[in-house]
């Protein structure tokens, strides 16, 4: 069953077509990976899953909900989105939950740190005290943790090494329930992906 159905989708700025009469479909639990150079759309797309950006023409349906600005809010609702560009109004890890509201949800978060390669007490440290690639795999670890249907990943390696690209991918595998939408460009993720949709 598809999650999501992207049908005769129009996305252009001023003249020039992003996407013109797109379609995509994504199966429920299916491994995605939207590729392509850049200015293709791929981060366009991922916003307009979460309709923070809104075609010209078409229909976008989520979890059986055609989205529009009135039920855009329920969509969101059931998905994570982890940014290519992280700039959060939060100091740490521990703030990040909280301004989310998913206290219960810090056992869960350091599970999946551990399996990113650090230590549940980074969650404590200021992110301006950590690398890019720390501060990527918390944002991605607390966003795991909310086990929400879907799972957007704009650029998710753009900091990472090899060694903890390869954790992120064994880690992704196992999330159960989850269906995983990315954007990149990165051979190693690309690889391990099931579904690829070149733009």
């Amino acid at each position: 069953m598809p999650i999501i159905q992207l049908s005769s989708i129009d996305l252009k700025f001023q003249t020039d077509y992003i996407f013109n009469q797109f379609n995509l479909t994504v199966r429920e639990g299916q491994n995605t990976c939207i590729t392509g150079a850049s200015g293709r759309g791929k981060s366009s797309l991922l916003k307009m899953l979460q309709a923070y950006l809104l075609p010209q023409g078409g229909n976008i349906h989520v979890c059986g909900i055609n989205l529009t600005p009135e039920t855009a809010s329920a969509v969101r609702a059931q998905m994570a989105y982890v940014p290519q560009n992280i700039h959060l109004p939060v100091k740490c890890g521990s703030e990040l939950l909280h301004m989310l509201n998913a206290h219960s949800r810090a056992e869960k978060a350091a599970e999946y740190l551990s399996q990113l390669g650090l230590e549940p007490e980074i969650m404590e440290r200021s992110f301006d005290e950590m690398s890019g690639g720390q501060k990527q795999r918390i944002v991605i670890a607390v966003c795991m943790s909310l086990e929400r249907k879907l799972l957007l990943l704009d650029e998710p390696t753009a900091s990472l090494d090899e060694a903890s690209i390869a954790r992120l991918i064994h880690c992704v595998a196992k999330l159960k329930n989850t269906t995983v939408i990315s954007a990149s460009h990165n051979e190693q993720w690309i690889a391990a992906t099931q579904n690829l949709i070149q733009l």
